[in-house]
């Protein structure tokens, strides 16, 4: 993690568990993180939630940011940029998830599934990368999926937000040959996570994936030489 000491890393959606706990601990291997959240209730709350160590030494900055609203969007890249000089981590962990089926669901759900986990999640990679290809560093970008785009459930009922996590699969690999095709030196990763304890509901004797480990992966991922790509991961829990 040495090449990403005092580097920016974005984390959309800081506020659930994941992103809470990635948040904190790349703020303590020393990179500067900031966390977008969706509303000045939860700004305050994660504020609380906040590592001390990592306040105390600055690390961590929180953004009352509207992914949907592009405006704002750039406006927020835009203040990054003037005092952080640009983005050098991007962690799309922003999602929308609830049930949804393509022939009968709500159009407004359908809308929202696609603003937030397809639209918003472009928009975000195209001002970091923008960023990252502007000052010719290295960059990262990690899309945080789900492993029901890969392994659909016979009885679902989340239809729509399968489609769109199968996209961002789509959008990871996309991105991978348009970054060797510009010659931009920014890895993409797409990390698939199973059942997640304290989020994914299940029933209760099912093994599930802890918030922990899924930030130690991220930190790993991070880790690797900076000749070496992870394209993929499909993370999930076992049995005891």
């Amino acid at each position: 993690m040495e090449c990403w000491i005092n580097k920016v890393v974005i984390i959309t959606d800081c506020s659930d568990d994941i992103g809470f706990a990635v948040m904190d601990k790349l703020a303590k291997a020393g990179m500067i993180v900031i966390g977008f959240t969706k509303n000045e209730s939860i700004l305050e709350e994660v504020t609380k939630r906040l590592n001390e160590m990592a306040k105390a030494n600055r690390k961590i900055e929180l953004f009352d940011c509207n992914i949907v609203d592009i405006k704002q969007m750039i406006e927020v890249f835009q203040k990054i940029k003037d005092k952080y000089d640009g983005v050098d981590v991007l962690i799309n962990n922003a999602q929308y998830n609830i049930d949804c089926l393509v022939s009968n669901g709500a159009t407004e759900d359908i809308k929202n599934f696609i603003d937030i986990n397809i639209n918003a999640l472009i928009t975000c990679v195209r001002l970091a990368a923008g960023s990252m290809i502007e000052r010719k560093t290295r960059g990262h970008i990690i899309n945080m999926n789900d492993i029901i785009s890969y392994q659909i459930p016979k009885d679902s009922r989340k239809s729509i937000y399968i489609a769109t996590k199968a996209t961002t699969t789509s959008i990871n690999e996309i991105l991978r040959h348009e970054f060797r095709y510009l010659n931009a030196n920014i890895k993409v990763t797409n990390v698939a996570c199973g059942r997640i304890e304290g989020i994914t509901e299940t029933e209760t004797d099912t093994p599930k994936l802890q918030v922990k480990d899924i930030a130690k992966l991220v930190k790993l991922i991070l880790s690797t030489p900076e000749h070496l790509q992870v394209h993929e991961i499909m993370l999930d829990s076992v049995v005891q």
